[in-house]
């Protein structure tokens, strides 16, 4: 039997069994004794679709906007831009494509920071190497100060799940390197999920996550996650509209959801309710924020510095508050700038 065949095999005789379906029981799993701080399938999805779409579950001060620029006014060499870098005082993001229109670097957001990724492809399409430097923010720390680490992966040859490339199963391991310690990542292919398991340097398993997918054409999503770690189970639902937009994300103890018009975010809600409003060139220009009680009203209005394609550069946030039933401008509550430099 072959290496890769006989190791399929047993990765299918490990998953198989546990998690056979979602409605599975899954009390006699034996949960491995270490949790992992991330998981790869989340960002292969962004990877290999070429999108850094907005979600409920990212950050409110993020502009949803942030990352996309208006169709209407470019033409058809200059739609897909090859770099937008957004900044604040304090934080900079960059999207990042190459000639082929691959992400080459994005932004990925965690519960508790988030991730700059780097990536590297082959001439196929298959991911050759990434650097994911994480930004953990430490729970309770009122200045913000961040924790880094950086993950660097190396991806076995002809790495590109659900496409002509890969004959599914088992693909030979992921070495990866964070400073002195060594993982190996093993990831199952099927036609209805990938699996992702962690081991450390000694050969222990650390994790275990089997992520359900929509597929379309030759794209994927992450439908459900299920994810068997120290904490014992956990899940993570994610569900969509019929034009791709994210609905809903549902993690074990909270629900992020939003509605779409014209594939932009119209109404919000995470630990707040938010409306939001676009112009008719699809420019946000209010953003009504709702707390309990009531009286925690907040209103975000967004002033602009535009470039000859009518695509903002500069964001002024101005914050209102209601006051004995007047708006009043606060800038204390004001999330500040956001800068942004697109090159097509």
């Amino acid at each position: 039997m072959k290496p890769r065949r006989a190791i399929a095999l047993l990765l299918f005789l490990l998953i198989a069994l546990p998690a056979a379906s979602q409605g599975t029981d899954t009390q006699d799993v034996e949960e491995p004794e270490k949790s992992q701080d991330f998981f790869l399938i989340p960002i292969l999805e962004t990877a290999f679709s070429g999108n850094v779409r907005w979600r409920p579950d990212w950050p409110a001060d993020i502009p949803p906007d942030g990352f996309s620029v208006l169709q209407e006014n470019l033409s058809l060499e200059k739609r897909l831009p090859s770099v937008i870098e957004l900044s604040s005082e304090t934080e900079k993001f960059t999207v990042k494509r190459d000639g082929k229109g691959r992400l080459i670097a994005f932004p990925f957001f965690l519960a508790n920071g988030y991730a700059n990724v780097e990536a590297a492809y082959a001439a196929t399409d298959a991911l050759r190497n990434m650097t994911i430097s994480m930004k953990n923010y430490a729970a309770g720390d009122d200045d913000a100060q961040a924790e880094e680490k950086t993950w660097k992966i190396t991806f076995p040859a002809n790495f590109l799940p659900f496409s002509d490339l890969s004959p599914g199963g088992s693909f030979p391991p992921l070495k990866i390197t964070s400073d002195e310690d060594i993982f190996h990542v093993f990831i199952f292919e099927s036609p209805a999920f990938l699996t992702e398991t962690w081991y450390d340097g000694e050969g222990e398993m650390l994790v275990f996550c089997k992520a359900f997918i929509n597929r379309d054409d030759k794209a994927w999503r992450i439908r459900s996650l299920q994810i068997h770690g120290d904490g014992g189970l956990q899940t993570e639902d994610y569900h969509f509209d019929s034009y791709g937009n994210i609905t809903e994300v549902h993690f074990e103890d909270k629900v992020f959801s939003a509605i779409y018009r014209d594939s932009r975010p119209s109404y919000w809600m995470n630990d707040l309710q938010y409306e939001l409003q676009w112009d008719t060139q699809g420019i946000l220009t209010v953003v009504k924020a709702v707390g309990e009680p009531e009286d925690s009203y907040i209103e975000y209005r967004y002033e602009y510095e535009r470039n000859v394609d009518g695509n903002w550069v500069r964001r002024r946030e101005i914050a209102m508050r209601t006051i004995s039933d007047l708006l009043v401008p606060q800038p204390s509550y004001s999330r500040g700038i956001w800068n942004r430099r697109i090159v097509f």
